[in-house]
Parts: C-alpha cells; structure tokens; sequence
C-alpha cells in the first residue's frame, strides 16, 4: 500500500511539473521560440494528466465512454519521443542517433508502432472507462497494446540517452548544461530500464514510480538547459553548445 502509494505521488509530481515548466515556457512560445518544444512539455502534460483518473475519466466521457482517451493518451506519448528525439540528436551533435530516430528506420519504427497500436486499441473490448485500462487485464491484446506503448519511446531513449550522458561528462561545456544533459539522459536510460523489465512481468508500485520518475527528470532536464540557454544570450559567452542546445531549450 505505501509503495502504491508513493507511486500516485510521483505520477502527481510528474503532472503537476509538466503542466507547470509547459506554462513557464508559455510566453517564449507565444513570441515563436522553440514552440516544438513547448509542443512537448504540453504534450508530457497531457499524457501524464491522463494517467490520473479524476482527469481520464472526464476526459473519456467526453469521447464516449469507450477509453479513446488512453488512445489519446499513447499518441501523445509518440508524439513527444519524437520530438524529444529529433531535438535531442541535434542537441548534443549525434548523427547516428539522428540517423536512427529521423532516419528510415526510425521512422518506420514509429509508423508500424502507430498502426499496430491503433489495431490493438481497436481489437480489444473495452466497453466502459476504464483508468490505465485496469479492467481489461485478461485481454492478450490489451497485453500487447501496453507492450506497444512503451516500444517507440524506449527505441528513441536508448538512441539519445548516451550522447545526453556523455555531454554531461564533458568538462567543456558549462555546469547547467551538463546538469540538464546528466538529468535528462538519466530520464531517458530509466525509459529504457522499465521497458525491459515490464517484458518480464509486473512491478508493482514500480510500475508507476519508474516512467513518472523519468517524465520528472526529463522535464528538470529540459528545463535547466532551458534556463541555461536563456542566461548564456543575455550574458553572451563563447560556448560550444550555444547553437546545440537551442534546440532543446
């Protein structure tokens, strides 16, 4: 009960950090800075909000009751390991990872993991509202359908997770930088980590303490990058990673 317990806390913390850094990003993107990734922290908001059921349940009535929103939900989630994806590889100067999120591979990973998750959402019964889909665990599909949902943001973690590690190691680039970068390769590696061990099993509290541990460390990651962008243009300093980090700030 404690564990379930922490993990509600943490899925709060990671709403409620989410929703907060998208509105503190809200003037840049009004003025038409980097509006991708305001786009993204929206998105997190969006995604984590309705992983809670006060929100999930209003929200899925609106759209018939039939749990469309989770569906909501899971394309959500696509959407901001794209964009994590793409602006990550550019952010700390990794042309393979580039390669492997924007390439044709990485493309066509995040094709065939849209489609096949919108076959599985439509294969299933889900008749009713049904939170994280709780309700419909005896369902094979329903198995694959959340397999599937942690697939796509896994394959682009395991791209950019390294090079956001290794920038953080590099004494060349400033203290906030390599903050942002140690804090957000370590959100990114525990996506890769839950992935692999939800292949073997259920986690208990685990399973909700690990990805929202990593949406907060990510998002405090994109946020001191942000925040140390923003300094290094009112104090303009030579740095090798102004124009990098652009993107992600």
């Amino acid at each position: 009960e404690f564990g379930m317990t922490a993990g509600f806390v943490v899925q709060v913390l990671a709403f409620a950090v989410s929703a907060l850094f998208a509105l503190i990003r809200l003037p840049d993107a009004i003025r038409g800075r980097n509006r991708s990734m305001f786009a993204c922290l929206v998105l997190m908001a969006v995604s984590t909000g309705l992983s809670l059921s006060v929100f999930y349940e209003f929200i899925d009535s609106l759209l018939g009751g039939v749990n469309v929103a989770n569906l909501v939900l899971r394309i959500s989630l696509y959407a901001v390991f794209t964009i994590l994806g793409f602006k990550g590889a550019a952010a700390f100067g990794a042309p393979r990872a580039r390669s492997a999120v924007a390439g044709p591979v990485g493309l066509a990973v995040l094709g065939a993991t849209v489609l096949l998750t919108i076959y599985f959402f439509a294969v299933s019964e889900l008749p009713y509202t049904s939170t994280g889909l709780y309700a419909f665990d005896d369902q094979e599909s329903v198995h694959i359908y959340a397999h599937l949902g942690r697939l796509y943001p896994a394959y682009v973690a395991a791209c950019i997770s390294l090079p956001a590690l290794a920038a953080s190691w590099n004494r060349r680039y400033r203290p906030a930088h390599r903050t942002g970068s140690g804090l957000f390769g370590a959100g990114l590696a525990v996506v890769v980590v839950f992935a692999v061990l939800t292949l073997f099993g259920k986690l208990g509290a685990f399973m909700l303490i690990l990805p929202f541990s990593a949406v907060i460390l990510v998002v405090l990651g994109l946020t001191v990058m942000w925040i140390s962008h923003r300094l290094s243009t009112r104090r303009p300093k030579a740095n090798l990673l102004r124009e990098r980090y652009g993107n992600v700030s």
